[in-house]
């Protein structure tokens, strides 16, 4: 919009609120009761819209940049269809605890209610009530700037988590009559640490001979990593991760544990040979920012040493799934940079012997993750869909930096790497950004190729062609004595699909193939595409 004025109509109130709060990338797909917004935005240019190709790939969009930066990911999807196509994407932060707001439009205020007869009519704020953190409907011009305070805090506030927040058109449309909108206070605080709780803790842990750190995605939310790392040096701890920890401890760093089993089976069960002997041998375990979910347990199956510790700024996790010696409700930051003050400085070895030698878990036939770790940059982003590579990354692929390994990891959400690889893009554009995806995951989302080129977001694909859905195929041979249904897949010819798009295009089927088609791919600034094929 134009310098020197304020806001004229409702979409130029909200938008101008998300610049001021330092939204700089929005992603969305437009429809009719988003065409004031789409206005606003064209007179903002402070704030670039990305085109996806539906809604769903526009959350994804925003979750990929929110997981990259730790900051708000913003969507635009029009009410009704919109909306419902972008549930998966709020359900997958719902679960992961990553903020991404959802804005839509709405029927004009003269529809609300069940069977208006205006097109698009819903009630999408009950429908998306499960798995969204906070929702509102924006009904007057003048609420509309302490609303979206509201909103932008309940994103990061505590557990962070998704927000959709729905406006009507006539209300996008309509014209203040004075130029007030005062800001909210912030809605949830981080929680405190009670008096005498760290000093319990710190006694606690002393005298443990053989502790264990394991460290979850709420660690890395809180940007505890550095101070987490550094109790560990002090205790002499190794330090495994969740899924949603993965590069909390760099993986060349002395005490990195990596996950808390090296393999897993497709169904996550029989996995006892895979589990960590550490767990048996600890004798403490201090967790921080963790769920004990079923894909970081083996389905439960982690033993717990004698005693454990579980710092989480959720209360409802602490307990729910192993019983605690010490429970804290906390941020992790401010749990452990109090733990840190109280700690002797003297820094303990690990009490840990060296994992022993072990088959690596690989491909059929193939390491691609050598290769992988030799072309790409060290701070390089990987977003990795729902595939087998993915789960064998998550054991072995090492990792150095924070919020460079991005996953669904708790909704299992497939479609969602190339679009997240485009919102990692979009938030870093100077990095490397690769996508990890199965035949399956790329057939839901492949279309945003498109995006790719049109928005000039170039990110790598790196596509694993086995013909068929890997892990559910695998179930069926273990659990359901080889009849298979509805896993095999007639795919298409990937090559002509990437130059369609006038993608570059490289298919490999063995180790050397495969670094040299991804060292040719990374220098080119352009998106690419390299099928592997399982034979």
């Amino acid at each position: 919009m134009e310098r020197g004025r304020g806001p004229r109509t409702g979409a130029e109130v909200l938008i101008s609120g998300l610049r001021e709060h330092g939204i700089r990338h929005v992603f969305g797909y437009p429809g009719g009761q988003l065409t004031p917004l789409y206005d606003a935005i064209y007179q903002e240019p402070g704030i670039r819209h990305v085109l996806a190709r539906d809604e769903q790939a526009a959350g994804f969009m925003a979750d990929g940049y929110a997981r990259a930066t730790g900051e708000p990911g913003v969507c635009l999807a029009v009410c009704g269809p919109g909306v419902l196509n972008a549930a998966t994407p709020l359900a997958t932060a719902f679960t992961d605890s990553i903020p991404v707001l959802l804005i839509s439009g709405q029927v004009p205020k003269a529809g609300s209610g069940s069977r208006s007869g205006y097109y698009h009519e819903n009630d999408q704020l009950d429908a998306c009530a499960s798995f969204t953190k906070w929702r509102a409907c924006l009904d007057d011009v003048h609420n509309i700037r302490p609303q979206l305070d509201l909103a932008l805090s309940a994103l990061t506030s505590g557990r962070p988590g998704p927000v959709l927040l729905e406006i009507p058109l006539d209300v996008l449309r309509a014209e203040p009559d004075h130029h007030l909108f005062p800001s909210q206070p912030t809605m949830i605080s981080s929680p405190s640490v009670k008096r005498g709780e760290i000093e319990s803790l710190a006694e606690l842990i002393q005298g443990w001979r053989k502790p264990l750190i394991l460290a979850g995605g709420g660690v890395i939310s809180a940007g505890a990593e550095k101070t987490l790392l550094q109790v560990a040096e002090r205790l002499g701890a190794p330090v495994f991760h969740t899924l949603m920890g993965k590069g909390v401890v760099p993986a060349d760093h002395p005490l990195a544990a990596e996950l808390p089993w090296f393999q897993a089976t497709s169904d996550l069960t029989e996995m006892g040979p895979f589990l960590s002997p550490l767990f048996s041998e600890a004798d403490g375990l201090l967790a921080v920012g963790c769920r004990f979910s079923q894909v970081s347990t083996a389905s439960w199956k982690l033993p717990m040493p004698p005693a454990l510790v579980h710092i989480d700024v959720d209360r409802s996790e602490i307990g729910r799934h192993y019983p605690v010696t010490l429970g804290i409700h906390a941020d992790a930051q401010q749990a452990l940079s109090r733990l840190l003050e109280i700690l002797p400085t003297p820094m303990r070895r690990s009490w840990a012997p060296p994992p022993p030698a072990r088959k690596p878990w690989r491909l059929p036939g193939l390491d691609l993750l050598g290769p992988m770790r030799r072309v790409l940059p060290r701070d390089a982003i990987i977003c990795a869909d729902i595939t087998r590579l993915a789960y064998i990354m998550l054991a072995e692929f090492p990792v150095y930096q924070p919020r460079t390994f991005l996953h669904p990891a708790g909704f299992v959400s497939m479609g969602y790497g190339l679009p997240a690889a485009l919102g990692a893009k979009a938030a870093f554009p100077e990095r490397t950004v690769v996508t990890v995806v199965g035949d399956g995951g790329f057939l839901m989302s492949g279309m945003e190729l498109a995006t790719a080129v049109q928005e000039k977001l170039p990110v790598i694909v790196i596509l694993i062609n086995d013909n068929c859905l890997t892990l559910i195929k695998a179930i069926q041979e273990r659990r359901y004595e080889q009849r298979f249904l509805g896993v095999d897949l007639h795919n298409p010819d990937f090559g002509a699909f990437a130059k369609a798009f006038g993608v570059p295009y490289w298919r490999t089927d063995s180790d050397s193939a495969f670094e040299s088609a991804l060292r040719e791919a990374v220098p080119v600034q352009q998106s690419a595409l390299i099928e592997v094929q399982i034979k």
